[in-house]
């Protein structure tokens, strides 16, 4: 360390050198250290194989997500939060790490979405998670995912869901969504959509729809959405006041 014998003080930073001034009122200059790890430092310490090994995973995680955000997109364009990119990575990641035939670094989501409790993990993820399903409806669904079909048993449009101040009309539809997650690839089919006004008298609904192209993870969505009617149209509100879910799983043909 060299110290600085001058009339004046020195502050700050030359190139490489860093001026100090003590709270004795002491000058002295040092060199900045380095700061950081080499890409070559990374790659072949051994101290970074956990790091190294975890990004690995996370990254095919993240590859999967922007397709699992894809299979109910209709939804998802009038139903979601701004933490739901992060919250899929993160779903995904978890559901990997039930994958226990491989050692880290080497598991796959593929292998963890292949266990029940991984499939089990994806139920109720919520696209917008200020409006759960939970909150926003007051009965429970009945769901049958070998027939496509989801069943509101007598409800009642102005007690059983919870409206938003300025709607008049609520929103119901579903999806069905083919996902082939070890090709990242998806068949989608939608409901037709079914819409009631708040005074709507009891009634039983019935969602369905067609049978999605593919025997592999059969995923069940439900959509609430709310409008305000405005002379002959709807007006779907901002996707913060509505409802997108997974609601159920189904693999056809008991295929694992």
């Amino acid at each position: 360390m060299a110290k600085v014998i001058a009339p004046f003080l020195i502050k700050g930073t030359l190139d490489d050198i860093n001026f100090v001034i003590t709270a004795d009122g002491e000058n002295y200059a040092r060199m900045k250290g380095k700061t950081g790890v080499t890409a070559e430092q990374f790659k072949n310490n051994p101290i970074f194989d956990r790091i190294r090994n975890q990004s690995q995973e996370f990254g095919q995680c993240v590859k999967k997500a922007a397709v699992f955000r894809q299979l109910a997109s209709r939804f998802n364009s009038q139903a979601k939060d701004g933490s739901v990119a992060g919250r899929t990575n993160k779903l995904l990641f978890e559901i990997l790490q039930e994958d226990t035939t491989q050692r880290q670094g080497e598991r796959t989501l593929t292998a963890g979405l292949k266990t029940i409790d991984g499939k089990e993990a994806l139920l109720l993820f919520e696209s917008n998670k200020l409006r759960p399903l939970a909150h926003v409806l007051k009965i429970k669904e009945q769901c049958n995912p070998e027939k496509q079909t989801v069943t509101l048993i007598d409800f009642t449009a102005s007690q059983d869901v919870d409206w938003p101040e300025e709607a008049t009309h609520v929103h119901f539809s579903t999806a069905t969504a083919n996902w082939d997650f070890e090709n990242n690839t998806f068949d989608t089919c939608y409901s037709t959509e079914i819409i009631l006004d708040k005074e709507s008298e009891k009634q039983t609904i019935i969602l369905t729809t067609d049978k999605p192209i593919g025997n592999h993870l059969h995923l069940t969505f439900l959509f609430i959405g709310f409008a305000k009617q405005e002379r002959k149209k709807h007006k779907i509100l901002h996707r913060k006041n509505n409802t997108a879910t997974l609601i159920a799983h189904h693999t056809p043909n008991n295929i694992n």
